[in-house]
C-alpha cells in the first residue's frame, strides 16, 4: 500500500476533526457566496457558481469524514481526488482560521491574538487541521 504515512496522518487528523466537531470551512464558503453575489456583473453565472459552491460546501461540511475519505483515496490510484478532497475539507478551514486570526487581532489587539494562540494550542481541531495539511503535502 502506497502513502501509508499520509493515510495514518489523515486517520488521526480526521478523527481529531470529528471529535472536535470541525466544520469551519462552511463559513468561508458562505463568505465567498456573499462576495460573489455582491458582484452584479456575475448575475448570469449565479446558477453555475452556486452549484460549484454547494459541492464544495458539502465536502467542507463533512470535515473529518471527508479527510478520512481523502486519506483512503490516497492509498488507491485516485491520489489526485484524495488530495482534492483533503484540500477542500481542510483548506477552507485554514482560510477560515486565518480570517479568525485577523479578526482577533483587529478587534482584540495583541491580547486577543495571544488568547487565540492559547486557544489553538489547547485545541484538538487545530492539531487535526495541521496533521491533514501535512498528510496532503507528503502524499505522492
Amino acid at each position: 500500500m502506497k502513502n501509508q504515512t499520509p493515510f495514518a496522518l489523515c486517520i488521526i487528523g480526521g478523527l481529531f476533526l470529528i471529535v472536535a466537531g470541525y466544520n469551519h470551512g462552511i463559513a468561508t464558503i458562505f463568505l465567498i457566496y456573499l462576495f460573489v453575489h455582491a458582484i452584479a456583473a456575475l448575475a448570469p453565472f449565479y446558477v453555475i457558481i452556486d452549484f460549484v459552491l454547494i459541492g464544495l460546501g458539502v465536502i467542507a461540511w463533512a470535515g473529518g469524514y471527508a479527510v478520512l475519505l481523502g486519506g483512503y483515496l490516497l492509498t488507491t490510484s485516485h491520489v489526485r481526488l484524495g488530495k482534492f478532497i483533503i484540500a477542500i475539507a481542510a483548506g477552507f478551514g485554514l482560510i477560515s482560521f486565518i480570517l479568525t486570526i485577523m479578526w482577533f487581532f483587529l478587534f482584540g489587539g495583541w491580547v486577543g491574538l495571544l488568547f487565540l494562540i492559547w486557544l489553538v494550542m489547547n485545541s484538538i481541531w487545530a492539531i487535526g487541521l495541521i496533521l491533514t495539511i501535512i498528510a496532503r503535502s507528503t502524499a505522492k
